[in-house]
């Protein structure tokens, strides 16, 4: 990133933590401290860094994103991250949530064009990344300075997320991404069912009815699933769970007890045991932090 970008930035934010800007969909995170790998789910986001450096692991998949190489999930995915961080050089980078309505909009406009992108990277990831084009450097310039003016941001927004999108869309790796829009493709029939995983994981969630209701046989959606998430669909649920048990007990206080069941944990205990094996330690020592805002 250009020396320009990083002065808007410290111009728009001085403090670490996660920033909400005037434009709704666009957050921008900064810490001064590294953060050790750590659990945490990304939701439909798009992740450009602007200083400092991320490494993200999805099964045995590793992800370095910098200046040089932006993040997409296009599906909601437990993720692990560490964060490269200093005083001298913070990381700072923009959470931008992908608006699903407008993603669609372009996709079907460029679909047909480029036929699912054919010179894209095929891989059946639910996450990629991606190089920072010339291209995208000016677009996030240009959001930067809108960004400063609230009259600006509010007119100007939604125009300026379009051309981002429409960048992204674009991109080299962006494959999945396309498919994920197109509802009778399998990515996007996963990706629905990630999101009803998501929304309900607190309520027993029967896989073969799952499977039936995207009209695949339970085997057929325990093997694309994996290819995905690179988990198997029990395995999904259990992440969600005990990252959600997370967020409750650090930011919202809730004791254990109540913590397990809120989760849709029959058994304390077991609940206990799973955790302190996911996270390295027991639920009453979960302790928020700026990381943690971004789980949604």
């Amino acid at each position: 990133m250009n020396n320009e970008i990083i002065k808007l930035t410290n111009t728009l934010i001085n403090k670490d933590g996660l920033h909400q800007t005037f434009i709704k969909d666009i957050a921008i995170y900064k810490t001064t401290k590294a953060v050790p790998r750590a659990p945490l789910i990304y939701d439909l986001c798009l992740i450009i860094v602007l200083q400092g450096e991320k490494i993200g692991y999805l099964g045995e998949n590793i992800f370095n994103y910098n200046f040089q190489n932006y993040l997409v999930v296009p599906t909601t995915i437990p993720f692990e991250c560490e964060t490269i961080a200093s005083n001298d050089e913070p990381f700072i980078c923009l959470l931008i949530t992908i608006d699903k309505k407008i993603m669609y909009e372009i996709i079907d406009l460029i679909a047909n064009k480029n036929a699912l992108n054919s010179k894209s990277k095929t891989s059946q990831l639910g996450i990629f990344s991606d190089n920072v084009t010339p291209q995208i450097e000016d677009t996030i310039l240009r959001v930067l300075q809108t960004l400063s003016s609230k009259e600006e941001s509010r007119i100007l927004g939604d125009s300026l997320l379009k051309e981002l999108f429409y960048r992204i869309a674009s991109g080299e790796n962006s494959s999945f991404l396309h498919k994920m829009f197109l509802d009778t493709k399998i990515e996007a029939k996963i990706a629905r069912s990630l999101r009803t995983m998501h929304e309900n994981y607190n309520e027993h969630l029967d896989i073969p009815t799952l499977a039936r209701e995207e009209d695949m046989s339970t085997s057929s959606f325990h093997t694309h699933f994996k290819k995905i998430t690179t988990l198997t669909p029990l395995q999904y649920i259990k992440k969600i769970r005990l990252n959600k048990a997370h967020k409750l007990l650090a930011q919202q206080s809730f004791q254990v007890n109540d913590t397990a069941f809120a989760i849709g944990y029959e058994s304390s205990s077991q609940f206990s045991r799973d955790f302190k094996s996911f996270f390295g330690y027991p639920p009453k020592e979960a302790k928020p932090s700026f990381e943690e805002y971004l789980i949604v």
